[in-house]
């Protein structure tokens, strides 16, 4: 049986596996494939499309195989295995950490590590990187704090505080305070928005999911607070947040529900 001949975008494919983690540069298509920088960067784009590669840029282009992504991501794994064992206490590793173990250029690690937090195999907190399930430890007196300050301020009915309401509360330096609402955040205990409110997540997880079983695609201000019973004051930039989240978009003077 004659084998089929290998098409322009098959050879493409092919060298940007030969490269392995180096990448595919254009100039280095263009000693096999005599092709301007439009054509290949078409091929490419099909390629991408059928998830075989994926472009890194386009002037000039530079592209890698996803064999050779799947295969740094195989290995960034147990690396980042073992630093949580070695470092309990750490949020997690920086880029910079493992740009010095992994011999790639830095784009196609960023794309990587980036894959694998998209997969929900890492998760990215403060520019650091952890497996998912990662927990980090504390000595027993920061976990006694950090219990005391979710079930004083974070349990029960539905509490948006502001560190200063917060700190009424319970008696904490500002500094441990953020560190303690920091480590709540990462648990997912916790949600903080952009107007300075701390409130428990899974209220918000019970929201989201009453927001989209009303079996509608719009939500006024005004059902959003019959909803949650929430003041305007809670209730606006509530909703601005669930419009970055992607839950809803404003339109007008509604909410269109995604």
């Amino acid at each position: 049986m004659k084998t089929k001949p290998a098409g322009e975008a098959d050879i493409l494919l092919e060298l940007a596996r030969e490269k392995g983690l180096k990448g595919l540069r254009e100039s280095e298509a263009e000693e096999r494939l005599p092709l301007d920088a439009a054509k290949l960067a078409e091929l490419a784009g099909t390629l991408e499309e059928k998830g075989q590669v994926r472009i890194l840029s386009f002037a000039p282009l530079f592209i890698v195989s996803r064999e050779s992504v799947d295969f740094l991501g195989q290995k960034i794994l147990p690396h980042i295995s073992q630093f949580h064992q070695k470092n309990p206490k750490e949020n997690g590793i920086s880029l910079d950490r493992l740009k010095k173990r992994f011999d790639a250029p830095a784009k196609i690690l960023l794309l990587a590590v980036m894959t694998l937090v998209h997969d929900g195999r890492l998760k990215q907190e403060s520019g650091e990187f952890a497996l998912a399930d990662f927990r980090r430890q504390l000595p027993p007196r920061e976990e006694q704090l950090l219990r005391k300050l979710e079930t004083t301020c974070f349990e029960g009915e539905f509490q948006a505080l502001t560190t200063k309401e917060i700190l009424e509360r319970i008696p904490l330096t500002p500094q441990k305070l953020e560190s303690l609402l920091d480590i709540l955040i990462e648990r997912k205990k916790v949600v903080v928005i952009p107007a300075g409110f701390y409130f428990p997540a899974a209220w918000l997880d019970g929201i989201i999911a009453k927001i989209r079983g009303l079996g509608r695609k719009e939500l006024s201000v005004a059902d959003f607070k019959t909803m949650t019973g929430l003041s305007r004051k809670f209730a606006i930039p509530i909703l601005e947040f669930l419009d970055e989240m992607g839950v809803t978009r404003r339109d007008g003077s509604t909410r269109a529900i995604l």
